[in-house]
């Protein structure tokens, strides 16, 4: 499910394009993060950021609007597609840059999600009772409070600055 978007991506448009290039973040960071979508916020933020995809501003324009609507949070990295597409667009027009921008964003982030529940299910059972996943997932979750904290630090210095 995962390779047919890439390899249509990468035969049509290459490895090196934009939309290619946010397929691979995207998914990147539904794999590497823990922690909700506070967590995967924090590592986006940083990277849409510094790779100049979008301004600190901008991303927090997705999470205000992310907020005021009802549904799940991790909607803001939908956004974070689209305004990327927009301000570089790759296609005909700049609207369909966005829209597919946005569409990639989206699946590769929610795909991973089922590749964790259709893999780790049937082991919930076995590893409730392991003392060193309890312990390393406990470590986790005190790294989790952390990068939600320094989300809080970096979009309050957007806000206020």
């Amino acid at each position: 499910m995962w390779l047919a978007p890439f390899i249509v991506l990468t035969s049509l448009l290459g490895y090196e394009n934009l939309l290619t290039q946010i397929y691979i973040f995207f998914s990147q960071a539904a794999f590497v993060t823990f922690g909700g979508a506070y967590a995967v916020l924090a590592y986006v933020n940083q990277a849409v950021v510094s790779s100049g995809w979008l301004t600190a501003a901008q991303t927090v324009d997705g999470l205000a609007l992310a907020e005021t609507t009802p549904g799940p949070l991790i909607m803001v990295l939908q956004f974070i597609g689209f305004m990327t597409g927009w301000n570089n667009p790759m296609l005909a027009n700049q609207t369909a840059s966005a829209i597919v921008s946005a569409m990639l964003a989206t699946y590769a982030t929610f795909l991973p999600s089922f590749f964790f529940i259709f893999i780790g299910a049937p082991q919930i059972d076995e590893l409730r009772g392991n003392q060193k996943v309890s312990g390393a997932l406990s470590g986790v979750m005190a790294a989790v409070v952390g990068v939600i904290l320094n989300l809080a630090i970096m979009f309050g210095a957007a806000v206020i600055f």
